[in-house]
């Protein structure tokens, strides 16, 4: 039984004695200690906007400083979506524009995405927002079947945002067929 107590009290030590030598090595070091600083963001975003790829739409994912717009129909986006992304296919734009506003305040980028090499969706809903005055648009082009790709983040449904593992629809672009 007083093993127990010992090998905490020894650990605790370690642990004080670990944290003490950091601490000095880091005063004495050329320069002193170094400074504790955000680092710049590794992601250089072209004001102008234009097309964003995929390692850079997930960095912005992941340090919640993109919002994601959705533009596949609301089946597709029902069935499985960018996590957090919110639907607004091209064709609803003028009805949902307003609600939708609020939250692309204050985002780094707004990041549209639809499906397919060729799907024009996203560049649609980005020439939309454009013109509504949204200046930091990027496209990511073939976006849904990048993210699936990457094993990033997604969701099901049309409410709140969780993380599954839905399957590819196939990266075709239901609403972009036969265009």
């Amino acid at each position: 039984m007083r093993l127990v107590p010992r090998l905490l009290v020894q650990s605790f030590g370690i642990l004080a004695l670990s944290v003490t030598l950091a601490l000095v090595a880091n005063a004495l070091r050329p320069g002193g200690p170094a400074p504790v600083l955000a680092a710049p963001s590794a992601v250089q975003l072209d004001r102008s906007g234009g097309e964003i790829g995929i390692k850079d739409a997930a960095l912005l994912f992941a340090t919640g400083r993109a919002v994601f717009l959705d533009a596949r129909s609301q089946y597709e986006y029902s069935l499985s979506h960018i996590q957090g992304s919110i639907s607004l296919p091209p064709i609803e734009f003028a009805s949902r524009f307003q609600d939708i506003k609020p939250q692309l305040v204050g985002k780094e980028a707004v990041i549209t995405y639809c499906d397919g090499e060729l799907c024009p969706l996203s560049h649609n809903l980005a020439k939309q927002l454009r013109d509504a005055g949204i200046k930091n648009v990027y496209v990511l082009k073939n976006g849904w079947s990048l993210w699936q790709a990457e094993k990033l983040p997604i969701a099901k449904g049309s409410a709140g945002p969780s993380k599954a593992g839905a399957a590819s629809q196939g990266g075709i672009c239901k609403d972009c067929e036969n265009k």
